[in-house]
């Protein structure tokens, strides 16, 4: 199993299309936020003369993340022989970032294709190879049957072996027997620390179940760093984030900001394991979302992801409790989004 990790959105993009653009049999694309119109990144014109070689494509986007592709676009596309649909819940949202091309190549983690995160440090993943490949294809096909796909070829997956000897997983939550996977990934792995957990996501409103988790963590001497944006791409959060960087350095956690926006979504355990995925820290994601990730202890991944967070730490600052003192709305709106989020 060969893979890459990609630290910037325009990164990722450039591989996207490269591996799009080397397609010979099937493209499968799955994407909260879509947007057409990216300069210097137009995807769109890859996607339709790959259909126009024959190749077969389907992409799902969600109906409200991707609410800015237009029926015109979308037409466009049917009209290149592509099949488009739309994940569409009042609240169950699909906030995965998958691409998959011809079952043995996939990427994943937390870059949309957004014209907005075109300056963003982010954190995408490509993996090659059949087998784990096979995995994130079945998860595609479920949310393909949701959305009322009708394709024999991504409807007929049967069940598929365990990986065998691997030092990778493909964690998929949010579907029918999936709903708290991401929970009882992040507690079995907080509590399991023996040293090290770093958590990394730019909207930060986590659970009491997670605060407990991290607390307990905490008592038993591990160190707990956390690393999130200092600015959001909404304010509203900037100010909720600080809220819980205070709370968190409270219980004895070491809180560091970054002057970038970092859209990335990684745990790291002891120096031992990682996850790489979809999914922020908040309830969106653990209650209600449609998410994906890959947790991993292979040795040389590891290190990868741990020279990847110490880099965006050297342009980190502390988080410094006296310089953010939180006003008394800031509690008040951690309140309110802690227990609204859900349906807003």
């Amino acid at each position: 199993m060969r893979y890459r990790f990609y630290t910037t959105s325009t990164k990722a993009w450039g591989a996207m299309l490269a591996a799009i653009g080397s397609a010979r049999e099937s493209i499968y694309l799955e994407m909260y936020t879509f947007h057409h119109d990216i300069a210097g990144y137009d995807f769109l014109s890859e996607l339709e003369r790959k259909a126009r070689e024959g190749v077969r494509i389907v992409i799902i986007l969600d109906a409200l993340g991707s609410f800015r592709f237009s029926t015109i676009v979308v037409d466009r596309l049917r009209n290149a022989g592509i099949e488009v649909l739309f994940f569409s819940y009042w609240f169950r949202r699909t906030h995965r970032k998958l691409l998959i091309i011809d079952e043995t190549i996939a990427f994943l983690g937390g870059v949309n294709i957004s014209n907005y995160s075109a300056r963003w440090s982010d954190l995408q993943i490509r993996l090659a190879g059949k087998r784990v490949v096979q995995h994130i294809l079945r998860s595609f096909a479920r949310v393909y049957r949701e959305c009322g796909g009708k394709n024999p070829a991504l409807n007929n997956r049967g069940k598929l072996r365990l990986f065998g000897k691997t030092r990778l997983w493909f964690i998929e939550h949010g579907m029918a027997g999936k709903r708290s996977a991401m929970k009882r990934h992040y507690i079995e792995h907080i509590d399991s620390a023996r040293r090290l957990i770093v958590l990394i996501t730019p909207y930060f409103m986590p659970h009491h179940w997670l605060i407990a988790a991290v607390h307990r963590a905490i008592v038993r001497g591990v160190v707990v760093e956390i690393i999130t944006p200092r600015f959001t791409d909404y304010k509203i959060i900037d100010r909720i984030n600080s809220y819980y960087f205070g709370l968190f350095t409270r219980l004895g956690a070491k809180c560091y900001i970054t002057a970038k926006m970092n859209h990335a979504k990684v745990m790291l355990i002891d120096d031992e394991a990682g996850t790489v995925g979809s999914q922020n820290i908040d309830a969106q994601s653990f209650d209600w979302n449609v998410e994906s990730g890959v947790f991993f202890d292979d040795t040389k991944m590891v290190r990868d992801l741990k020279r990847i967070i110490e880099s965006w730490k050297r342009g980190a600052v502390l988080y410094n409790a006296k310089e953010h003192t939180p006003r008394w709305y800031d509690k008040l709106f951690a309140f309110f989004l802690r227990v609204f989020e859900p349906v807003l």
